[in-house]
């Protein structure tokens, strides 16, 4: 048995009107539905605004993983111009030592390597801008070459050796142009 929704009366199946408040009432076509609640609806949304506020932040997450990225690849190219000096700085300092005079060049060079390190060091702080990190990576790769040179002005004849120190003192031009764009490129 079912009660008239309006005034609460007991209802006979099937009837379309209350006799005792005269409303009418219709059966639903489905017995056993039930309206639908609020905390559905409310679950629902909640739902939808997870699932919108997750697609944020995957969607956000991309251009940091990118700069994590190009920030690893920096980094990797400082360490390996860092290497490539280290290498040419073990295998001058070898063939400096057979000769005084190549001794005072790979003096000259390594005092501008110290140069270019405190300026490095004072102008870089963190992590290197991009033009920073570029300037950072050339001024490595000339220092290891002017190592390589200063070696080979060592081991090599006399008549070769004043070409070979015409391209030192060039080469040595170049870092410190290089340090001083350095000092001079854009920061973060």
């Amino acid at each position: 048995m079912r009660k008239c929704p309006h005034c609460g009366e007991v209802m006979a199946k099937g009837q379309e009107i209350c006799f005792a408040c005269g409303q009418h009432f219709r059966e639903r076509g489905h017995s056993g539905e039930r309206p639908h609640s609020r905390v559905v609806f409310i679950l629902v949304g909640v739902l939808v605004l997870a699932v919108i506020i997750g697609a944020v932040f995957v969607v956000a997450g991309r251009p940091r993983r990118a700069a994590a990225e190009a920030r690893r690849q920096e980094q990797a190219q400082l360490e390996e111009a860092a290497r490539v000096a280290a290498e040419a700085k073990r295998d001058s300092t070898r063939a400096a030592v057979r000769s005084d005079a190549t001794g005072a060049l790979l003096q000259e060079v390594t005092d501008l390597e110290s140069r270019f390190n405190i300026v490095r060091k004072e102008v870089v702080r963190e992590r290197p801008s991009a033009a920073q990190a570029k300037l950072i990576s050339q001024c490595g790769a000339e220092l290891g070459r002017l190592r390589k040179l200063v070696a080979a002005i060592g081991d090599g004849p006399d008549s070769a050796s004043d070409s070979l120190r015409s391209e030192l003192l060039d080469g040595e031009r170049t870092v410190r142009s290089l340090i001083s764009a350095l000092i001079r490129a854009p920061k973060k």
